[in-house]
């Protein structure tokens, strides 16, 4: 059984919202918040989600109590990040909204290098969020149709 107690406290050692942390491990926001609400007993991800946090299932299963016992090294970052921009922007008032929301969102406390590496990671998704903000584009430009393929013949039985 998961114990979401352990769940939230790495969550929050990493600074990872739910939204993050599911983005992060291939689920829905959705799956986290119910096992941080201690509404799920547990996950075919766990292990996916035990990496992101830095411990092993077997502790955040309540099975040991030392959350780095044989928990993996993290992953070395790798040294880009491959992101998908469309090439029209929000105007810069969206732009300045979408970034004091992230700086908001940081402890003003933190040394300025960390305040840096935290808002780059939360850049992707801030960007993300400015899809919601794009203009709509006209329908010819945004509804590219689909090459048809012929539907292949069942042969008889």
């Amino acid at each position: 059984m998961l114990i979401a107690d352990r769940l939230r406290e790495r969550m929050s050692k990493f600074r990872l919202s739910q939204s993050e942390l599911a983005r992060r491990v291939g689920v829905t926001q959705t799956t986290i918040r119910k096992l941080v609400s201690g509404g799920g007993y547990g996950s075919k991800y766990l292990h996916l989600i035990a990496r992101e946090l830095h411990t092993t299932p077997a502790y955040l299963t309540g099975e040991t109590d030392d959350p780095d016992e044989g928990a993996p090294p993290p992953p070395p970052a790798p040294p880009y990040q491959a992101i998908t921009l469309q090439v029209l922007l929000p105007g810069e008032a969206a732009l300045a909204q979408m970034f004091e929301g992230l700086l908001m969102a940081m402890d003003r406390d933190l040394p300025l290098d960390e305040q840096a590496r935290l808002l780059a990671q939360r850049l992707p998704t801030g960007l993300s969020q400015l899809r919601d903000l794009m203009p709509a584009l006209p329908k010819a430009a945004a509804a590219k149709p689909r090459p048809s393929r012929p539907t292949p013949a069942r042969a008889p039985r």
